[in-house]
């Protein structure tokens, strides 16, 4: 049966999951952005963005592990039991700014190919959402701590 702590064991092991991944697309993002040059790009007669991408791509590395790291502290706080604590709003802000750092850096590559322009909007996207949810969350502190001096 599916309970609360399978799903954070099951988080926990997809955010591992993620950290790998990430360390592989650095290593592989030069031959990826080169294989992408080479065969979309210049199949069509168009100019080289390899160096561009690259760029780009090394450049949203670091939000995406503070993001990352923020996000593994949240589902350490809350497999803790302390969902509704000050830090996991501060947690949720972090990684709202990282969203929104991720979509500025890919306007850069997005002005070049624009169907970047769809990670420009979904990172946003996703920014707006944690704005929110932390907004809640932010509410829900406050209200927890109003009641912890209520006697």
């Amino acid at each position: 049966m599916w309970n609360k702590d399978r799903s954070i064991v099951l988080s926990s092991v997809i955010i591992k999951i993620i950290y790998a991944g990430i360390a592989v697309c650095c290593v592989a993002a030069p031959f990826l952005a080169r294989y992408y040059d080479d065969s979309v790009v210049i199949a069509h007669g168009e100019s080289s963005v390899y160096v561009p991408l690259l760029v780009t791509l090394y450049c949203i590395v670091p939000p995406a592990l503070a993001a990352l790291i923020s996000l593994d502290l949240l589902l350490n706080n809350i497999k803790k039991g302390q969902p509704f604590i000050s830090r996991n709003v501060t947690l949720l802000r972090i990684i709202s700014y990282c969203c929104f750092a991720v979509s500025v850096l890919f306007i850069y590559f997005a002005l070049l190919r624009p169907f970047a322009f769809v990670v420009v909007f979904a990172a946003a996207f996703f920014g707006v959402i944690l704005r929110v949810v932390k907004n809640c969350f932010e509410q829900a502190v406050a209200l927890r701590e109003e009641n912890d001096f209520t006697i």
